[in-house]
């Protein structure tokens, strides 16, 4: 925390090396000890790392692990959806048939 107080940090290769440059750019324009020069609001919203970011998340090989439970929270919601489905079927196929 001592680093970044005093503006004295890097991208260690090993800690960051699935984040990209612009990523790395965004983050080195808000840890700026000069509050006026430092990104506002807006300019954030308009940098390069947030703008499409649909597109850059398809390209992506790397996995954010709430992208990796939410997969699999479908996964198990449609796995239930279609046990009630069989489980309905066999009930009904218990009750007589009309004549």
């Amino acid at each position: 925390m001592n680093f970044i107080v005093n503006c004295n940090w890097d991208f260690d290769a090993d800690t960051f090396e699935g984040l990209s440059e612009e990523a790395k750019d965004f983050v080195s324009r808000l840890l700026v000890k000069e509050k006026s020069c430092r990104m506002s609001a807006t300019q954030c919203l308009k940098h390069e790392w947030l703008n499409n970011l649909p597109a850059k998340a398809s390209k992506s090989k790397v996995h954010l692990k709430s992208q990796l439970l939410l997969q699999k929270y479908m996964a198990q919601r449609k796995w239930k959806k279609h046990f009630y489905v069989v489980t309905a079927a066999n009930r009904l196929r218990k009750f007589p048939t009309c004549p």
